[in-house]
């Protein structure tokens, strides 16, 4: 039977030290890896001052004198309007880069896991995306994410493409702190009702990708894989869902309920966003017997946690 788990299983004593990279190492899902890793295995972060990924050399000579195994791509150009306004750069930093780094590791014999998008599909299905749908990007940014991809497994069949959607988590301030700041000072908010997608909790991800990558006897998991909280929902769902979890915890939330609005009319957006892009984890399961948790619950979680709510700009 399926176990129940946010975190993947501790590593046993037979598995040797890995030697990983991990790019983009001073975001908010990098920093969390690099610290999850860093007990088990040899480590080295590197941040985004230090490997510019849209320069052909910045990549070159930062990964020239480093030996790994493993590395994890978790650096990316992620603001949907910017990019929908900047193709080349999007394409640079997003797909181009990430194949050279994919080229380079595959000479060293390395394994990359590239952290991509659920906005690669175009959001006309009503369930949630299961790896075999064909991609269909509406946005410079979800195409740029697939151009990814691609040359990501064409540098090695053996690498591993990490779709999912909506991060939150410690570190650098998301969504939930974002709505939560507004809701204490504004009594009138509004947020789009027919956005669907699952939140994925940052502290889980970084369990299932260990469950994926260095956690397996059988060697690192190759191909395209779904990871994110279970259970889709409206941005408005989440939203209000923030809002009830901070009042309940006691903090100064103003704000009535939020208003539903068509996301089409959110004056901010300059990209178009896939209606529903919920992706399906029944993939990860059955290669790993974990089943991830409810967004409500990773979400409570983390905000049980959280004694200020900095303030973040508007999330993609």
């Amino acid at each position: 039977m399926p176990i129940t788990a946010h975190r993947s299983e501790p590593h046993s004593s037979n598995r040797a030290p890995r030697r990983i990279v991990v790019v983009g190492s001073d975001g908010r899902l990098g920093r969390a890896l690099v610290g999850f890793l860093e007990p088990h295995h040899q480590v080295v972060g590197v941040n985004r001052r230090q490997l510019d990924l849209g320069s052909v050399r910045s990549i070159t000579d930062t990964l020239a004198g480093l030996d790994y195994d493993h590395l994890y791509l978790t650096s990316a150009l992620t603001d949907v309007d910017y990019c929908e306004t900047h193709e080349a750069e999007a394409f640079a930093v997003n797909a181009e880069g990430p194949g050279r780094i994919a080229d380079i590791s595959a000479r060293k014999r390395a394994h990359v896991t590239y952290i991509s998008t659920d906005m690669v599909f175009g959001g006309s299905k009503t369930d949630p995306y299961v790896e075999a749908d064909a991609p269909d990007p509406v946005s410079v940014y979800g195409a740029s994410k697939l151009a990814g991809e691609t040359r990501v497994l064409n540098a090695s069949a053996g690498n591993l493409v990490a779709r999912t959607s909506w991060l939150f988590g410690p570190g650098r301030p998301a969504f939930p702190e974002w709505i939560i700041d507004k809701a204490c000072s504004e009594s009138n908010l509004t947020l789009p009702e027919d956005k669907i997608c699952c939140p994925t909790y940052t502290l889980d991800l970084i369990g299932w990708l260990e469950s994926l990558v260095t956690g397996r006897l059988d060697g690192p998991a190759a191909g395209v894989i779904h990871l994110c909280n279970s259970r889709p929902c409206s941005w408005l769902e989440w939203g209000q869902f923030c809002l009830d979890t901070a009042r309940s915890a006691g903090l100064p939330v103003v704000a009535a309920p939020i208003a539903g609005v068509p996301v089409a009319t959110v004056p901010a957006f300059i990209a178009k966003r896939p209606p529903n892009s919920a992706l399906s984890t029944a993939k990860f399961t059955s290669l790993t017997g974990i089943r991830p948790r409810d967004w409500t619950e990773a979400l409570h979680a983390f905000l049980q946690h959280r004694a200020v709510f900095p303030k973040s700009g508007l999330p993609r």
